[in-house]
């Protein structure tokens, strides 16, 4: 064989050699390839998956704190008109008739001491024979002829060294647990669902 032969012999094999190797390098750069880009898809998904997953409880939280905020609103709001109905409360009394506020102030008397002397209020002085009149089966009650000024309506029971704040702002604040769930029943009736 001559020199010529083996050259050519050498370019055939180097040839050959060199497109076996861009060949196996071809295949395994698109291996490479596909794993890398299924690798990226999957991380890509994994990432999207999370996204959303994040977006979800974001979106969840927001609601959840908007209804949260939203029911301490609305308990704020009743809450208010709660509190406008008792502060008026005391006002509502002195509008009633002249006879059934003394009987009402009776009452109060009678529920809030065994005895002692009524000294109401200047407001409420106009009534106070009213209300000696109706406690007159009563001896151990007795009404000043003098009024009392720190209060602005209702009366003081005094006896001894006690003094019983019978103001009618005290007995509706006295009241106010036991009266509050009356008020919220008549201002916000809830609605039963039928079963």
């Amino acid at each position: 064989m001559g020199i010529n032969n083996i050259l050519e012999r050498i370019d055939v094999d180097a040839e050959k050699i060199a497109g076996d190797i861009t060949s196996e390098a071809r295949k395994k750069a698109t291996e490479i390839y596909a794993e890398r880009t299924a690798e990226a898809k999957t991380a890509t998904a994994a990432q999207i998956e999370a996204a959303e997953k994040e977006a979800i409880d974001t979106i969840n939280h927001i609601k959840s704190t908007a209804s949260l905020e939203s029911r301490k609103l609305v308990l704020a709001a009743k809450r208010a008109v709660i509190d406008e109905v008792f502060e008026d409360i005391p006002s509502a009394f002195r509008r009633m008739p002249k006879d059934e506020y003394a009987a009402f102030l009776a009452g109060v008397a009678v529920k809030s001491s065994e005895k002692g002397t009524l000294y109401f209020a200047n407001a409420d002085f106009e009534v106070a024979e009213k209300v000696k009149e109706l406690l007159k089966d009563k001896p151990q009650y007795k009404v000043a002829k003098t009024t009392v000024k720190d209060i602005s309506s209702g009366f003081c029971i005094k006896y001894e060294n006690v003094k019983i704040d019978c103001s009618i702002d005290s007995v509706v604040e006295n009241m106010r647990p036991e009266l509050e769930a009356i008020v919220v029943s008549k201002l916000f009736p809830e609605k039963t669902e039928k079963k």
